[in-house]
């Protein structure tokens, strides 16, 4: 498929094209917040580490009083003290 071809669809979904080429993107923000996007439901809670299934692997939050700020539809907020996030792939 095109990047244009995505990018259309992306756009039509509100997606970013990032999230449609990988299946899930995430951002961190300052040490202290991490959005996920595309995930398929939580695998991990605790204060230290949140798992979020992914389509092949498990996207892990690490860090310290962490907890899920909001969560709806596939796109996580996580907060606390941030301090890596950690993919792991099926394979």
């Amino acid at each position: 498929m095109s990047n244009s071809f995505l990018q259309c669809i992306s756009n039509i979904c509100g997606l970013e094209l990032a999230t449609l080429i990988k299946d899930y993107k995430y951002s961190l923000f300052g040490g202290h917040t991490a959005v996920v996007e595309g995930h398929k439901g939580i695998v991990e809670y605790s204060l230290e580490a949140i798992g979020f299934a992914l389509h092949k692997g498990v996207l892990r939050v690490k860090g310290k009083n962490l907890r899920v700020k909001c969560m709806e539809n596939g796109f996580a907020v996580v907060v606390g003290d941030v301090a890596c996030v950690e993919v792991s792939h099926d394979k």
